[in-house]
């Protein structure tokens, strides 16, 4: 029998992300908001599948994501690292496993566990790219070591460049991360739970 999927969620200190949502939300609401993302993220791959590892180099993230009984990764210390090191300690972790691996993003507001699953299964095939409306990669899975990440501004195309044979899963409930607040306004025009969030 395979073993699960691996999937890791890099998250920032709550208290400092979501700067680019400041001009419309407070500190503390965008931590919030930040938090609960995270945490229906993580939950919908739990009920996909997987097992879920939070990868953070930040105290309190780590206790609030052992509090929720996820594997913990840390982010490795050095300068530049970023998104990227993140990612990269992630299917490490996993290849050490014998696990295949999906690294997602954790501001997914609109995720579903059946979409994550779709995801999930094309990963223990083969390397797989789910890009962003915008042009960034929300989730990218794949099996082994070998992969290479560049995240940043449209690094779909970069990772696709690198990656030409791999499946690119375009889909409207990962297309979506919470970044700015034209974000923000695309979620809320959707409706659902994150309006009990924002007045």
């Amino acid at each position: 029998m395979s073993k699960a999927i691996l999937a890791a969620l890099p998250i920032k200190p709550f208290g400092v992300a979501k700067q680019r949502l400041s001009e419309r939300l407070d500190a503390a609401t965008r931590s919030h908001i930040g938090k609960a993302i995270a945490e229906r993220t993580a939950a919908a791959a739990t009920d996909a599948g997987a097992l879920v590892a939070i990868v953070t180099g930040d105290p309190g993230v780590k206790r609030w994501a052992e509090g929720l009984g996820y594997l913990t990764i840390a982010e490795p210390d050095l300068p530049r690292a970023g998104l990227d090191g993140a990612a990269e300690a992630a299917i490490f972790e996993a290849t050490c496993r014998q696990r295949p691996w999906a690294i997602i993003h954790a501001d997914l507001p609109l995720v579903t566990p059946a979409v994550l699953h779709e995801v999930f299964r094309a990963a223990e095939q083969g390397t797989v790219l789910v890009p962003s409306y915008d042009g960034g990669t929300n989730v990218v899975g794949g099996r082994g070591a070998m992969f290479r990440f560049a995240y940043g501004k449209a690094s779909f195309h970069r990772h696709l460049a690198m990656n030409p044979s791999a499946q690119v899963l375009t889909k409207p409930q990962l297309a979506l991360d919470l970044d700015t607040t034209d974000d923000l306004d695309r979620v809320l025009e959707s409706g659902g739970w994150l309006s009990t969030y924002v007045r």
